[in-house]
């Protein structure tokens, strides 16, 4: 126990300024863009940093078993720093956004290597209380990050980012005083690379040389090019129309990368199994994704699932602040405090969930309710945003919340132990690759419809001769300028205003009604999910088997000796 309390206290700060930071600027977004006059690209301060923070996610896993978990995380606690630094001297959108994907990179890093530290551990006991630690940090960061994000946005959204800077560097003293020595360091490779480890000793003697060359660095290229052109082409779609050459160009360019990465470690695994030392040292590396992971029934089952809480919890976070700032029309502290109510429900989802898991000693039952309560949850949110209910909408937050904490803890335990033990770290990574690609995608289809639905009713409005000519040439004008800001909203005269914020109103219910096709698939696909290896049991079971063999040998031996010698 009280190793596990020195770890949560090496963890926590990375953990919850992580999190802290998603909620943030989630309720802040619409005022930094606005400060910089590009409302029309508040969308990117949100989707560039989950675009960083989803892709990097596996070379992180990489790192962890090259370097060592204690190394790996001081990485990327450097990233999140730098990134943070400049986004807090940020004087223009493009710096702000090159400062968010930074952070993006430190946040992959920060999420992959703390899940990976906790599940070394072999114990299905331990994972279920790590996981009720994890929330709990979870929880508490999506509670006091949208009021934080609103309070400071009153002051300058520059606090939002500055307020990393002293608690990166106090992560990196406790992290480097705890748990360095005391994690797993660097992996034995698994490839063909030559023998420079002591065995038994992972690549604590290889050169930094022969480090990097274990990383696989084409695969990464590879995966990395793939999805950065995905998510350009999602989020160019809704603005310069999903027919342009560019945006088929971008999903065109992402479909051969991803084609090419899946060759790249096809080959590379071939090679691994050959036991053949190539010449070629980009081909002496360990696959960055096994493709044999993808065997596993459970494992892609799982994914989807961790893929769908991914998209729903980060979506509730941007549109719902979106819904409440320019619909609402609250203040940024204001449409923060909507966001509470999402808090609550994850913490009681999870204990809920933990509690399950400890009685039946299974992960599906938890996960399979989960998602139906999302499911349920975002249509019945969409209604509340049709009919413009503040309570209806809160109500359902919670209600989504309790789904999300539900299943994704569970979720994450199941990936853990389907698996085999020496494949801890890239499962842990892949799961949290799947719940981040999620809100990545999910961010960029609710913005695509959004701004489609905004764009089609404010045309069909103005061409419906509803509206006097002075009011529909104000938006028109807005239209084809853009709304840059919510400063411009509000300069509208009155009836325009309205015809705004209801095109905004009927754009965030069907970004949510977008959502439900993803959840109601999860609920189908959970149901076949199998059971897992109760650990704990079968040690206990081993334990006591070693104890009766013990015995049996002591009996023997007494008996033996009591026997006359003839």
């Amino acid at each position: 126990m009280k190793w596990k309390l020195m770890l949560m206290a090496a963890l926590v700060l990375p953990v919850f300024f992580e999190t802290l930071d998603y909620t943030v600027v989630a309720t802040a977004q619409v005022h930094i863009a606005s400060v910089f006059n590009r409302l029309d690209l508040q969308s990117y301060i949100g989707t560039v940093y989950l675009l960083t923070s989803t892709v990097f996610l596996p070379l992180f896993a990489s790192l962890a078993d090259v370097w060592g978990r204690h190394w790996a995380l001081q990485l990327s606690l450097a990233f999140f720093l730098v990134g943070s630094a400049i986004s807090t001297g940020s004087q223009n959108m493009p710096t702000m956004l090159v400062g968010r994907g930074i952070a993006g990179i430190g946040s992959a890093g920060m999420m992959a290597v703390v899940r990976i530290i906790m599940s070394d551990s072999r114990s299905l006991d331990d994972n279920n209380w790590q996981q009720t630690m994890l929330f709990l940090l979870f929880t508490i960061g999506y509670c006091v990050g949208p009021v934080i994000g609103g309070a400071l946005t009153t002051v300058s959204f520059r606090w939002i980012f500055a307020i990393n800077l002293p608690a990166c560097a106090i992560a990196m003293v406790l992290s480097f005083l705890i748990l360095r020595g005391r994690t797993k360091g660097a992996q034995p490779a698994h490839s063909s690379l030559p023998a420079t480890s002591t065995p038994g000793k992972g690549s604590d003697h290889e050169t930094f040389a022969q480090k990097l060359l274990r990383i696989d660095w084409v695969g990464a290229f590879l995966f990395m090019g793939a999805g950065i052109t995905l998510l350009l082409a999602l989020n160019w779609g809704s603005s310069a129309g999903w027919s342009s050459a560019r945006v088929i160009a971008c999903f065109v360019v992402s479909g051969v990368l991803y084609i090419a990465w899946v060759a790249w470690e096809y080959v590379l695994e071939r090679k691994q199994e050959s036991a053949k030392t190539s010449r070629n040292p980009l081909m002496r590396t360990d696959p960055m994704i096994s493709l044999k992971l993808f065997t596993s029934r459970d494992l892609v089952i799982a994914q989807y699932g961790m893929f769908v809480s991914g998209m729903v919890m980060i979506v509730m976070f941007y549109f719902v602040a979106i819904f409440f700032t320019i619909v609402g029309g609250l203040t940024g502290t204001a449409a923060g405090t909507q966001l509470l109510y999402f808090a609550p429900g994850l913490g009681a989802g999870s204990i809920i969930s933990i509690s399950l898991l400890k009685i039946l000693r299974q992960p599906k039952p938890p996960i399979v309710l989960g998602s139906i309560i999302i499911t349920v949850a975002l249509g019945m949110i969409s209604r509340g945003m049709d009919i413009n209910s503040k309570g209806y909408v809160d109500g359902f937050l919670v209600m989504a919340g309790v789904g999300v904490g539900m299943s994704i803890g569970p979720l994450a335990i199941h990936c853990r132990f389907s698996q085999p033990e020496s494949r801890v770290a890239v499962v842990s990574a892949l799961g949290l690759f799947s719940r981040a690609l999620g809100g990545t995608v999910g961010l960029a289809q609710c913005g695509a419809v959004l701004n489609a639905k905004v764009n089609s009713i404010i045309t069909s409005m103005i061409t419906s001769g509803s509206l006097s000519a002075a009011d529909a040439g104000l938006l028109a004008n807005g239209l084809t300028s853009g709304i840059s800001s919510l400063q411009s909203i509000d300069s509208l005269p009155p009836d325009v205003q309205t015809a705004v914020k209801n095109a905004f109103q009927q754009g965030s219910r069907w970004s949510f009604i977008s959502l439900v096709p993803w959840a109601g698939l999860s609920v189908f696909a959970t149901l076949f999910l199998s059971n897992i290896r109760d650990t704990d049991k079968l040690e206990k079971e081993r334990l006591r088997g070693a104890r009766e063999e013990e015995a049996k040998r002591e009996e023997g031996e007494k008996v033996q000796s009591e026997t006359p010698v003839m």
